[in-house]
């Protein structure tokens, strides 16, 4: 399930339906209320960090929307494309590179195969963001509150971090400090210089993928954070 929020301009922020993840919940649409779209991008031109980009779910509408995108993802299958079995079927996966390519947005997007950790903080962003991957194990080896704090540190002034998330919803998810309640959430995010825009329970969805088949549950948070401009120096 996805949101689809207009701009005053009437422009439409959506996931890209084709990729294998575009049927899972996301808050990015309510993104529209906050960045920039239409003319005003495709003239200006803004960057945007996707963290997580996988074959393009969120890459390729900011691409279509006038954003310069660098798509961090190390994962082959997302990257090349290939096929699945899955206990709900068969799946293609067009791969990242491809979609890219068939649209000929090579020349605007940035394919960084890195652990985003790795990458620099310099604030040179004016849109980061990422859903669902704070809590995947491989992020494991850093504290949520260090997952968080380069991310946003990568945002440029006057930029948004935006971060879909997830709430636990049994013990082992809340003992394990990946699962945040939006609260905890609150508090790490609540830095000097930042305004929390939105940060917000969604509710419980049930859901069968790749990487957990079992039907399963998990319940949506989505966070929405503005990072305020420089102090005008003294003169």
């Amino acid at each position: 399930m996805t949101i689809q929020i207009p701009q005053p301009g009437g422009e439409v922020l959506d996931v890209d339906r084709k990729s294998y993840w575009g049927e899972y919940f996301t808050y990015f649409p309510a993104l529209a209320r906050y960045i920039p779209l239409g003319e005003y991008a495709r003239r200006v031109r803004p960057r945007a960090c996707v963290i997580g980009a996988s074959d393009g779910k969120f890459a390729l509408p900011l691409l279509r929307a006038g954003w310069e995108v660098v798509a961090v993802e190390t994962d082959e299958l997302f990257l090349h494309g290939g096929e699945i079995d899955l206990i709900d079927g068969h799946h293609e996966i067009v791969g990242l590179y491809d979609r890219l390519a068939s649209e000929g947005f090579e020349d605007r997007c940035t394919v960084v195969k890195s652990d985003y950790m790795t990458l620099p903080a310099d604030g040179d962003f004016q849109l980061v963001m990422g859903s669902g991957l704070w809590s995947q194990p491989p992020n494991r080896v850093h504290p949520l509150e260090s997952l968080m704090t380069h991310a946003m540190d990568m945002v440029a002034p006057r930029g948004i971090f935006f971060a879909d998330y997830l709430i636990g919803l049994n013990d082992e998810e809340r003992e394990c400090g990946y699962y945040p309640e939006t609260p905890e959430m609150g508090k790490i995010l609540t830095r000097p210089g930042w305004e929390l825009f939105e940060n917000a329970d969604l509710g419980i969805y049930g859901e069968s993928h790749l990487g957990y088949e079992e039907w399963h549950y998990h319940r949506y948070a989505a966070a929405i954070v503005h990072r305020k401009p420089l102090p005008t120096p003294a003169t």
